[in-house]
C-alpha cells in the first residue's frame, strides 16, 4: 500500500505507472493476436494500449516549458561532459513534447494535423534524448570504473565490496563475481552506483522504441512492449527509491 501511495502522489509516479501498462496491453496483445478466439480480447488491449497513450500525452501538456527550463541549470554544471550531454538531452526532449502535445491536439480533434508527420518528428526527437542520455551513463560508469581501477583490479581480483542494496549477498551474483571476471565491474556498479545501473537499463531498452516506429529495426510489436515494460520498470524503481535516481538530471 505505502508503494502505490509515494506512486500515487507524484506525476511523474501515475506517468510511469501507466506506461508500464501500455507497454504490457502491447505485448499481450500481440502474444494472443494468433489466437482467433481472443479477437475480442485483442481488440479491448489494443483500445487500452491506445486510451493510455492518449491520456500520458494529456499529463504531459505544457511539460516542454518545464524541461527547456530546466536546461538553463544544466548549462552551469561544472563537467564539460555532464553539462553538453544533458543540455542536449533536455533541448532534445523539449522538442519531443512539443511534437507529442501537436499530435495529441490531433488525437484529440482539436485541430487537423498529419499525425504521421508529427509522430515521426517526436520519435525523431526522442531518439536524440536517449543517444544523449545514453552517452552520459557511459561517461559515469567510465568514470567510476576508473576511479575503482586505482584501488582494485575488478576483472582480475575477486574481493568483498561495501554494498548498498545487498546484490552482492545473492548466491548467483556472489558465483558471477567470483567466476565471470567481466561480470564484475556490472556487480560492482549494481551493488554500489544502482542509480547509474537503471538509468542505463531505462535508456537502452527506450532506445529499442524509437528505433522500431522510425522502422530502423525489424522488432515486432511484442518486443517493443516487452522493451517499454522493462524500461517502465527501471523507472518505477527510480521513483520509489532515492538512491536509483541520476542526479544531476
Amino acid at each position: 500500500m505505502d508503494t502505490w501511495i509515494k506512486l500515487n502522489a507524484s506525476t511523474t509516479g501515475k506517468d510511469k505507472l501507466f506506461r508500464l501498462v501500455q507497454y504490457l496491453s502491447r505485448l499481450l496483445w500481440y502474444r494472443l493476436e494468433s489466437r482467433k478466439h481472443l479477437r475480442d480480447t485483442v481488440h479491448r488491449l489494443r483500445v487500452l494500449e491506445a486510451s493510455i497513450s492518449t491520456f500520458r500525452k494529456l499529463l504531459r501538456v505544457g511539460k516542454s516549458l518545464e524541461v527547456i527550463y530546466g536546461a538553463l541549470h544544466t548549462l552551469h554544471l561544472p563537467d564539460v561532459v555532464l553539462r553538453t550531454s544533458l543540455t542536449l538531452s533536455r533541448i532534445y526532449q523539449a522538442f519531443f513534447l512539443l511534437a507529442d502535445h501537436i499530435v495529441w491536439l490531433g488525437r484529440a480533434g482539436l485541430c487537423e494535423i498529419d499525425r504521421d508527420k508529427w509522430g515521426r518528428l517526436s520519435n525523431r526527437f526522442w531518439l536524440g534524448a536517449i543517444i544523449c542520455n545514453l552517452f552520459r551513463d557511459a561517461y559515469e560508469i567510465l568514470q567510476l570504473l576508473q576511479k575503482k581501477m586505482k584501488h582494485m583490479d575488478l576483472l582480475t581480483t575477486p574481493t568483498t565490496t561495501t554494498t548498498t542494496c545487498g546484490y552482492s549477498t545473492l548466491p548467483v551474483v556472489r558465483t558471477m563475481y567470483h567466476n565471470v571476471p567481466w561480470c564484475r565491474p556490472v556487480v560492482y556498479l549494481a551493488d554500489t552506483h544502482r542509480d547509474i545501473l537503471w538509468d542505463t537499463v531505462k535508456n537502452l531498452c527506450d532506445l529499442c522504441i524509437p528505433l522500431a516506429n522510425l522502422g530502423h529495426t525489424g522488432m515486432s510489436s511484442g518486443t517493443v512492449g516487452l522493451m517499454g515494460s522493462v524500461s517502465s520498470v527501471a523507472g518505477i524503481i527510480s521513483v520509489l527509491d532515492p538512491l536509483a535516481r541520476m542526479a544531476p538530471t
